[in-house]
């Protein structure tokens, strides 16, 4: 079943594309190059605060420390342009440091390569080629935790490799089957034959955008044993954005099955993994959401708050039982000059109870993201 609906999608992809005429699109061969270069430099300087009970705590007791780092979101790149043929890079920072297991970290020289496409207008679509946002991304404008975006809290911040079409608003993608680490939820390997496949379809108006999105990935889970599980992967959810005067809300709700197999970056203190049984797996259903509201009170300062929930299944002993998460942000960013912004902020992150009802503790934090764009 699941290999004829990768047939078919994948017969769908190279028929959209393949019946476009010859030449189509192709009118804009000798028009000049357009280089358009960007980038943008952040520093995060928090307070934070996690509780003995969290398990990303390695003291055993209340820690409060500072974070004054450079953002590893800080990037540089340039869009390029020649009549239907465009293409993107972006090149980001990258540094060794795991906040959440209390590691003290150092900076690095390193880059890490963020983005890299290229895009061919065929006339009713687009063709997508590289590395960039997959069709299921979604988040919002936390700053904290290097522009977490709540995605651990029901947040959606995903790109990728892939082989994208796009037309009129509906996205079609065959990606990159990145997976989560087989060996941290007990597996030795992970086997795939085919691609991830998300897609989505949006509708966009004059002041709201709604949007529907699914995935779907099938593996087949390795243990020490060399005996082979089939796990199969997906979501799917809605999201939208209204923007109505100076007022502008976000939201988004999914639901999902073995989702941390599938690759989504989600707080480790919430399980998303499916559970090994005598001979066969024991799927993982949850499901998760995220809203914002902000408020632009004039050319320079606004205010926005956001809320995300996420929660699973913890079914060790096939009891039913949840694993639930909450995080909460309040915001005032604040417009220096152009490209030029401070965006202090305080939030709050709750673990809530594993399946075993054993406390997980807390995270709270304040400070301000600093940034310079250009």
């Amino acid at each position: 079943m699941m290999k004829k609906l990768f047939v078919i999608l994948s017969a769908i992809m190279l028929a959209i594309v393949f019946a476009v005429p010859a030449g189509a699109g192709a009118g804009g061969g000798d028009s000049a190059v357009g280089w358009n270069f960007y980038g943008s430099v952040r520093m995060q300087t928090f307070n934070v605060n996690q509780d003995e009970n969290n398990p990303s705590n390695e003291t055993g007791f209340d820690d409060r420390d500072s974070r004054w780092e450079l953002n590893p979101v800080s990037h540089i790149g340039a869009k390029v342009h020649k009549g239907d043929i465009g293409g993107c890079f972006e090149y980001g920072h990258q540094f060794d440091y795991d906040y959440h297991h209390g590691g003290h970290g150092h900076d690095s020289s390193n880059v890490t390569l963020r983005k890299i496409y290229g895009t061919w207008d065929f006339g009713v679509g687009e063709l997508t080629v590289g590395k960039t946002y997959t069709p299921i991304h979604f988040v919002t404008n936390q700053v904290y935790d290097n522009d977490y975006g709540l995605r651990g809290f029901g947040g959606f911040y995903v790109y990728a490799p892939m082989i994208q079409v796009e037309m009129e608003g509906f996205k079609l993608a065959l990606i990159k089957p990145g997976l989560s680490d087989p060996h941290a939820i007990g597996f030795s390997d992970f086997d795939t034959t085919f691609p991830k496949v998300e897609a989505s379809y949006t509708l966009a108006m004059d002041t709201f955008s709604l949007k529907a999105f699914g995935g779907w990935i099938a593996v087949e889970a390795v243990d020490a044993a060399d005996r082979e599980y089939d796990v199969t992967c997906y979501l799917y959810g809605v999201s939208g954005v209204v923007n109505v005067g100076p007022v502008t809300l976000k939201a988004m709700i999914w639901e999902g099955q073995n989702v941390d197999i599938y690759g989504l970056s989600y707080t480790q203190e919430v399980d998303f993994e499916p559970d090994m049984g005598t001979n066969d797996i024991r799927d993982n259903n949850g499901y998760g959401g995220v809203a914002s509201i902000g408020v632009k009170i004039n050319d320079v300062i606004g205010v926005e708050a956001g809320y995300g929930y996420v929660t699973g299944e913890d079914d060790p002993v096939g009891k039913n039982h949840k694993d639930e998460a909450w995080a909460v942000y309040l915001q005032a960013p604040i417009t220096l000059a152009q490209g030029v912004m401070v965006v202090p902020e305080i939030g709050h992150y709750d673990y809530e109870e594993d399946g075993g009802n054993a406390d997980q503790g807390y995270e709270s934090y304040f400070g301000a993201k600093w940034q310079i764009s250009f």
